[in-house]
């Protein structure tokens, strides 16, 4: 398993499957002049509602941070379970706010200091915190969650 996959198999249960674009603060659906949202050259998002185009967009996303995380020797020496945790956080967050936000944490890494990591690894926001107290969890244990 790769970090890749590590993070593929939780993003479902962390950021659930919408096949139709939305408003990611409140949940709800985003409404545009006459139904019609498009994207890249003339791409209908309103028409996307694929399971099987949204997993080859998030593999590539996911990758692609991946491939940018990775050029980091912290990241690349981290198992592929554990590293799977900030691969998690920059897709979460963004590569530049979690490189940005995240000193102590990723210093920890780059120490080899998994404890202070996972004591790192927590947020104020009470929608979120439930995601970071797995990916604490994962950075202890080596393990997926069941």
């Amino acid at each position: 398993m790769s970090k890749v996959d590590a993070l593929l198999a939780r993003l479902t249960s962390e950021e659930g499957e919408r096949l139709k674009p939305y408003d990611d603060a409140t949940g709800l659906p985003v409404r545009a002049p006459k139904g019609q949202i498009t994207w890249g050259r003339g791409f209908n998002l309103m028409q996307c509602g694929s399971s099987g185009l949204f997993a080859v967009m998030e593999r590539y996303l996911v990758s692609a941070l991946d491939a940018e995380l990775s050029r980091f020797p912290w990241y690349a020496q981290l198992d592929d379970v554990r590293g799977s945790v900030p691969l998690d956080m920059a897709y979460n967050e963004g590569l530049t706010g979690f490189l940005g936000g995240w000193p102590h944490f990723i210093a920890a890494l780059a120490r080899g200091d998994i404890q202070s990591a996972a004591a790192e690894c927590h947020v104020e926001d009470p929608k979120v915190e439930p995601r970071y107290e797995k990916l604490k969890q994962i950075l202890l244990t080596g393990q997926q969650p069941t």
